[in-house]
């Protein structure tokens, strides 16, 4: 399971392609810019176990990130111990001739935070399990020989279990992730090997994240899980299309299902198209909020991890939308810093607006000893909204969904005969003429 990223990252990108080991220097801004980036070396060559232009690129990589003096901590990790050295050699190396990198680099290995051990780190596949930084470059190392062959030996990652040394490498960043390779996901094809399957599938997910092709990336994604995720066929509700409609129409920019796994954010929305972070999380209990009967992670845990990614989150329950339209829209307007008065939101059932400007509600009345009560229908394809209270009143609504949208105009049917049973008529002021039930 992902969290959902407050960042903008759906708008496509270019790739990174690597010619030399002097391209780092341009390329340290492409790390920062997506969660991962795949930097594509074009012309190297994997001898003995190592790969010395990805070694020297890396190096490179890392001198840029310290001449700028970036907080975020560094970690390295080849999948080779041979790698794990040649990169060392490539950072000493340069030490050797800059000493100002070299004071650099010494600082780095040695930097603590809070007491904490947070220094720079190099190391292999084998060893990387337990570690965490806040950026972490992977040196894929494999890829062809000085004649332009490919072998499919990955190492570990063939052996038994070799998907499970992945995992550990692949969760090791907190922020961002550079993926260093001299192969492209198609240039591995000995798929029935499930470590090199595997790895195939997340170096094609991660050149799509880095391109900022994400419906593509998340369909690699939801094929990497073992189980279908929580939600991931929860289709549109009506709820979820007004709310969008009503801040669209105020010059809101709307994303909906933000989030590449069962997590995800019902509606994302910027202030700004050009904002390049989402302003707010609104979470609606649609189908996928009730398919999760943990109501300490769906209540708690799910909102609380939001908020500490940079998240501010605003959970809209369908019984507030359906009675309190525009309240809702006020709370969400306030989330969004908005506090200018705003017209008010049409009563969907006995004003109808948006999505029911097409409906057509036969409304019965039942006089009583304080007034006059009254029951309302209408159908939305294979969907039933009722409302019903006393005349005057906003009354309580309710949503039911059918089978299909004979079954919903069935039971209105049954349920107007219902109220006839009760006593209720049918109001003159209805609209009998059927032509939207």
């Amino acid at each position: 399971m992902t969290i959902p990223d407050k960042t903008i990252h759906h708008r496509e990108k270019a790739p990174i392609r690597v010619a030399r080991p002097d391209d780092a220097t341009a390329n340290a801004d492409c790390l920062f810019d997506r969660s991962i980036s795949y930097h594509l070396l074009t012309d190297s060559v994997y001898d003995k176990r190592s790969n010395g232009a990805e070694a020297g690129y890396i190096a490179r990589l890392v001198k840029e990130l310290l001449n700028r003096g970036i907080r975020e901590s560094i970690g390295i990790v080849a999948f080779s111990q041979e790698q794990q050295h040649a990169i060392e050699d490539a950072l000493d190396e340069i030490a050797a001739a800059d000493p100002d990198f070299a004071q650099q680099l010494e600082e780095a290995y040695n930097r603590t935070e809070n007491d904490q051990f947070t220094g720079l780190i190099v190391k292999n596949l084998e060893n990387i399990q337990g570690d965490e930084r806040d950026i972490i470059i992977m040196s894929v190392c494999y890829g062809f020989d000085s004649q332009r062959r490919m072998l499919m030996n990955f190492g570990p990652v063939n052996k038994r279990g070799g998907e499970k040394r992945l995992n550990v490498l692949f969760s090791r960043a907190r922020m961002h992730m550079a993926v260093v390779a001299s192969i492209r996901y198609e240039d591995i094809t000995n798929e029935y090997n499930e470590g090199a399957n595997y790895l195939r599938r997340w170096l094609q997910y991660a050149e799509l994240i880095s391109e900022g092709r994400m419906a593509a990336a998340r369909v690699i994604l939801d094929g990497l899980t073992t189980r279908k995720p929580v939600g991931a066929d929860v289709t549109p509700t009506i709820m979820r299309e007004e709310i969008r409609d009503q801040l669209v129409a105020r010059g809101y920019e709307v994303a909906e299902q933000v989030g590449q796994s069962g997590f995800k954010c019902s509606l994302a929305v910027k202030r700004t198209p050009e904002d390049e972070q989402y302003a707010l999380a609104i979470l609606i209990d649609d189908d996928q909020h009730y398919r999760n009967d943990n109501l300490i992670e769906q209540y708690y845990q799910r909102p609380a991890i939001l908020k500490s990614f940079g998240w501010q989150v605003l959970p809209v329950y369908a019984k507030d939308w359906l009675h309190q339209p525009q309240k809702v829209i006020e709370q969400v307007l306030k989330a969004l810093g908005n506090d200018t008065p705003q017209p008010p939101v049409a009563n969907t059932l006995s004003k109808p607006a948006g999505p029911y400007d097409h409906l057509v509600f036969r409304r019965w009345v039942l006089p009583d000893g304080a007034g006059e009560r009254f029951w309302e229908a209408a159908t939305d394809g294979n969907k039933l909204i009722i409302g019903q209270g006393k005349t005057g009143s906003r009354g309580q609504a309710s949503l039911k969904t059918l089978a299909d949208d004979e079954a919903a105009r069935n039971e209105m049917s049954r349920l107007e005969e219902e109220q006839k049973r009760k006593g209720y008529k049918l109001s003159g002021d209805s609209t009998d003429s059927g032509t939207a039930l």
